[in-house]
């Protein structure tokens, strides 16, 4: 951490302590007994544990802060320092950055502030309004077309395709924050909301068709959507070879046949199963045509290492940005890690300077987090929007907006 000149306004009157403010990254540490007493707190400190209360006609309010449980507290040569926001919340204070003057502005008597209109959950979308918001500009895969026909070919006819190749068609909107904004979904497995999609590249790709394939996994919070094919015909190829590629990571390809040999051990296919998966194989490489693919193992390490290679921009899901924009040439690209901390000033700073592909990065990781950060200064979402409309990302806004708000 290191010390700064910030100036800290308490109610008007400046903090009155001989101590620095101390930055963690965007974090501003305030020394924590000077501001809660000049806010009218009693403050006590025993090892391992700070109490703090104040006594009002009224009532009295008492809170034990134990230090290990206390990221935003930190003891720095037997000062005890709190993280500016989590002083507001410990002391029902009203916590400001004021950007242009560097000072922290504290009111400890919080105005009442107007009520403000409540978000209305909107009603669930139609199947038709479902499949629009999903496909946005791009047309319907015809490889698709033919798999769907398939399989209601097969079901009337008393088969079952899933067991074949592991999933079933579905051309709605995932609903699920875990998919990126780019992903136009197309078959669900039928566990976890797991599913397959699309990745459009934030509409790069010209048709579905050679558009690389993702497997989401919603309940994979840090990195829910994967590489798992180039194209939905080479995705299909190895979902009738072995769909469990999509799903597990192996070390090495003699871990994998290790694997596969004590599948084989353990499960012995009726008769009747193995029939089934004969048609549905027959049925599909005659319709379809797929192309040959003699090792699933090293297509799939082959499919996730090239794709590793082509990332332009990082992104904290992994999946990263590859788009090559023409304004880009000669460019730097440049990242910025987003936190609830992050200021509009710098936000704004850091769009003006990025390339096309950095700023789809950052969008990237800002969907990522849109169920879980809540920023402290107002207009970082805002702002992000915005970008997105400059940008014309409309499909993926379309999706994102309907995630949000649904019954």
């Amino acid at each position: 951490m290191e010390t700064k000149m910030i100036q800290v306004i308490i109610d008007n009157k400046p903090l009155q302590t001989d101590k620095h403010i101390f930055l963690d990254g965007r974090k501003r540490f305030v020394p924590m007994r000077a501001a809660l007493e000049q806010m009218g707190w009693k403050v006590e400190w025993k090892p391992g544990l700070i109490t703090v209360s104040n006594q009002t006609p009224d009532s009295l309010k008492s809170l034990y802060l134990y230090l290990e449980d206390e990221s935003m507290i930190r003891v720095i040569n037997s000062t005890a320092y709190v993280e500016m926001h989590r002083l507001g919340e410990i002391s029902d204070s009203e916590v400001k950055w004021d950007d242009s003057s560097a000072t922290i502005v504290i009111s400890s008597v919080v105005a009442e502030e107007e009520d403000e209109e409540e978000e209305v959950d909107q009603p669930e979308l139609t199947d038709e309004e479902s499949i629009k918001v999903n496909y946005g500009k791009y047309e319907r895969s015809s490889t698709l077309d033919v798999l769907t026909n398939i399989y209601s070919e097969l079901e009337q006819e008393g088969r079952d395709p899933w067991s074949a190749l592991g999933f079933y068609p579905d051309d709605h909107h995932s609903g699920y924050s875990g998919t990126p904004l780019d992903v136009v979904s197309f078959g669900r497995t039928g566990g976890d909301g797991e599913h397959y999609g699309f990745l459009t590249e934030f509409g790069a790709v010209t048709s579905l068709e050679e558009a690389p394939i993702v497997m989401v996994t919603p309940m994979n919070f840090d990195h829910p959507a994967v590489v798992i094919a180039n194209n939905i015909r080479e995705f299909l190829r190895i979902a009738l070879m072995d769909s469990g590629l999509f799903y597990m990571e192996y070390g090495s390809k003699g871990d994998y046949l290790e694997q596969q040999s004590e599948n084989m051990d353990g499960y012995v296919e009726s008769d009747e199963e193995r029939e089934n998966r004969r048609i549905v194989r027959e049925r599909l490489e005659k319709e379809l045509q797929l192309p040959e693919i003699s090792d699933p193992y090293t297509y799939s390490a082959k499919v996730r290492a090239e794709r590793a290679k082509r990332i332009l921009v990082p992104t904290e899901d992994l999946l990263g940005v590859t788009n090559v924009n023409p304004l880009d040439a000669g460019r730097k690209h440049i990242t910025i890690e987003l936190d609830e901390y992050i200021g509009k000033k710098e936000l704004k700073a850091f769009l003006s300077n990025a390339t096309y592909a950095s700023k789809l990065a950052l969008i990237r990781d800002y969907y990522l987090h849109l169920e879980t950060y809540v920023y402290y200064e107002k207009g970082i979402e805002e702002t992000i929007v915005q970008e997105m409309r400059d940008m014309g990302l409309q499909d993926e806004l379309a999706r994102m907006n309907a995630n949000r708000y649904r019954d």
